[in-house]
């Protein structure tokens, strides 16, 4: 048995403040002194990049769709192993689900890993009809357990002596916080788009700022104790060890304010299997001398005058290219990859390796979960049957003819019907695509890159 102190902060709906209030309880723990883990659930990149900073810990996801019950429990407590707290920031409302019946919702993985929840309310224009909101929460599932509130945007002293006397006399659940509205300390939906553009000292800033609003607020001892009363959780028994595989070769990583997508699942992995991991920046670096490239998703439609005149590095990864090195690109690598691209009006010239214009729409042109098939012979070939991945992007391809290696089986990715432009020995798709899900095909890349370099590989070995 497995004892893990954790938390489960969810909301009833959207924008109710739990990922404000996330970021600062994470921050608060840690100054505290704890070892905190942060996870999201779901795909998401935005808010893990709040929680990493806050915590100075890799915010994991967790999600149903990548991984089954029992791989995504031995996932959580493998990566909560060792440290002192464990929070995990819900996505949606507490019961939202694709399935009228439920099963992945955040009330599902609360049960899942047997996680104590609290409530994130917004009452703001609300009164005692707070409270049942609260008791329909514990009705509707009576096997979830929600263990404390937090009431989010109160307007004044009047509200709140009317709400917290309300859920005293009604709800027998302690009230954990009692947090009022400030303009000035909220992280708007702006805000957590451009974080991954933002500089570090800039997020930095806003963390402090919340950190310092909520220590008034919220009674963290409560928090603490709830946490500490999670059960144990059974660890996972007679685990098969991975047969230990290596494949040498130097991997460019593109990483900066237009390029920082990436599961920190992803890297590590290609470590582990011996790839060495070289940093670079298209929009102020050289290209380092690597063996292959990942360009992963970002926001290049946001720096596209710096992209366009650092020639030197399109120069030469188009070159990479053209003479078959493998690169691998998702979503705003994709974009770069482009011969042009149009945003608000200013069209920039950027790689130049996929003979296309890409646009961005208002509304999401590709949004939510993506099964691809194969329907051309890669480097996944042999080990792969079928993707799982996700997409969010407001990007549109036009005039694409390049050869397309995936069939959509479920999302839309560059076509509506496909995904993966395929340019020699280059894979470019809008689908972000997760190493704990689909292992075999970023293993099978490694070992592509060995054989282009004909280093000879047999079962991960030189």
């Amino acid at each position: 048995m497995v004892k893990i102190p954790r938390i489960y902060i969810a909301a009833i709906k959207k924008t109710s403040g739990k990922t404000t209030i996330t970021i600062g309880l994470n921050r608060i723990f840690k100054e505290m002194g704890f070892i905190v883990q942060p996870f999201k659930k779901g795909p998401d990149f935005i808010d893990p990049m709040w929680h990493t900073q806050a915590t100075g810990r890799p915010c994991r996801n967790l999600d149903f769709f990548f991984l089954k019950k029992e791989k995504l429990l031995r996932y959580f407590i493998d990566k909560s192993e060792g440290v002192d707290i464990t929070v995990i920031e819900g996505n949606h409302g507490l019961f939202d689900d694709v399935r009228p019946e439920g099963g992945t919702d955040n009330a599902a993985l609360a049960k899942l890993t047997k996680t104590p929840v609290i409530l994130v309310l917004d009452v703001k224009e609300m009164g005692r009809s707070v409270v049942p909101l609260i008791l329909g929460c514990k009705e509707f599932d009576k096997n979830l357990k929600i263990e404390g509130v937090i009431l989010n945007r109160v307007q004044n002293e009047r509200q709140k002596k009317k709400i917290v006397t309300a859920i005293n006399m009604y709800v027998n659940l302690p009230i954990l916080g009692v947090i009022p509205e400030y303009e000035n300390i909220g992280i708007t939906q702006r805000h957590l788009g451009l974080s991954s553009t933002m500089k570090q000292s800039e997020k930095e800033t806003i963390i402090l700022n919340i950190t310092n609003h909520l220590k008034k607020f919220l009674d963290v001892k409560k928090i603490i104790k709830i946490a500490k009363s999670a059960e144990n959780l059974a660890a996972a028994k007679n685990i098969q060890p991975e047969k230990k595989q290596f494949y040498p070769v130097k991997i460019g990583i593109a990483f900066d304010e237009a390029f920082n997508f990436y599961y920190p699942d992803n890297l590590e992995y290609l470590e582990k299997l011996g790839a060495t991991l070289h940093y670079f920046s298209p929009l102020r670096d050289k290209l380092p001398d690597v063996d292959g490239l990942y360009l992963g998703g970002g926001f290049p439609e946001l720096f596209l005058q710096e992209l366009e005149e650092n020639s030197s590095v399109k120069k030469d990864i188009k070159e990479v290219i053209q003479i078959g090195k493998p690169v691998y690109a998702e979503c705003g690598g994709l974009v770069y990859l482009a011969d042009k691209v149009l945003y608000k009006g200013r069209e920039a010239n950027m790689v130049g390796a996929i003979n296309t214009k890409v646009t961005f729409q208002k509304k999401p042109v590709g949004h939510g979960y993506t099964l691809l098939k194969p329907k051309i012979k890669g480097w996944w070939k042999k080990s792969v049957k079928m993707i799982k991945g996700h997409e969010f992007h407001h990007a549109c391809v036009l005039d694409f003819e390049s050869e397309c290696a995936f069939e959509m089986q479920r999302g839309h990715g560059i076509t509506g019907k496909c995904d993966g432009a395929l340019i020699k020995n280059t894979l470019a798709s809008f689908t972000h695509i997760w190493s704990q899900a689909n292992p075999e095909f970023f293993k099978s890349w490694l070992k592509f890159i060995c054989e282009h370099k004909n280093i000879k590989v047999e079962n991960g070995h030189i």
